[in-house]
């Protein structure tokens, strides 16, 4: 009975948690904004969100947002799909998982400002953020997928081999079902530091219509409340972007 009462309020639980902590970072805030004491350094969060207000009537600010998503979204696909392909086949061909596992140490291990200065020089600022993207976030869906797969029972292994009619029914009927919520768990995080890790790198790329060249021009400009508003709207974003996610894998559980 107790089980139940706790499973039924767990989400607003969690709510309660989460609403706290952001009173908390809010409330420290705004005690260091006014300890510092220089609101054009250090703004105080009304200060932000008034920013932030007047960030939201500019046309110029959507389309760096929207751009920004859509180069987020892309590096996403790619290193999903990417995974997707070389988990499955490695699962179907033990070498091929052997041979990658010191490709993913490699990737896992490279620093990310590395590769975004050499990207730019290899490819140019436009592309660069969404292979930075695809790239740092591609070991952690690798790794997340395959740790999936191997979880999954000898017993209903046993079973597809013997029943499966083929490798494409196996793959989407049994494979994919059983893990797939494992896998919307890492990807729910990985989605949301994807968009953080494009706007970071058109940050230094400077690309062109990009949220990542408002803050750099923010800096520039000494904009310190336009920049805090702007990051502002990156982490609402990725909260948002985690809450699909979320919603989706509670949708596929059972």
């Amino acid at each position: 009975m107790r089980k139940t009462r706790h499973n039924k309020y767990a989400p607003f639980v969690g709510a309660l948690y989460t609403v706290a902590g952001a009173a908390l970072f809010v409330a420290v805030w705004w005690i260091a904004a006014a300890a510092y004491d220089k609101n054009l350094i250090f703004p105080t969060p009304a200060d932000a969100i008034c920013e932030l207000g007047r960030e939201l009537g500019r046309a110029a600010f959507w389309r760096g947002f929207a751009f920004s998503l859509l180069r987020s979204g892309v590096g996403f696909a790619a290193a999903c799909f990417s995974a997707v392909v070389c988990a499955y086949c490695g699962k179907a061909w033990r070498p091929l998982k052997n041979i990658l596992a010191p490709v993913i140490g490699i990737l896992r291990s490279l620093p990310t400002m590395s590769v975004i200065l050499l990207l730019i020089l290899w490819t140019g600022s436009e592309i660069t953020p969404v292979l930075v993207a695809g790239l740092v976030i591609f070991p952690t869906l690798y790794s997340g997928l395959d740790a999936a797969l191997t979880s999954v029972s000898c017993e209903l292994e046993e079973t597809a081999r013997m029943y499966a009619p083929s490798a494409p029914y196996k793959f989407f009927k049994v494979y994919m079902p059983m893990s797939a919520p494992a896998f919307l768990r890492v990807a729910g995080g990985a989605a949301s530091l994807t968009l953080k890790l494009t706007v970071a790198a058109e940050v230094l790329a400077q690309t062109r219509n990009s949220l990542g060249l408002i803050m750099q021009q923010t800096r520039i400009f000494f904009q310190t409340g336009r920049l805090m508003a702007i990051t502002i709207a990156v982490v609402a974003a990725s909260l948002l972007i985690e809450a699909v996610f979320y919603i989706l894998r509670r949708s596929m559980e059972y």
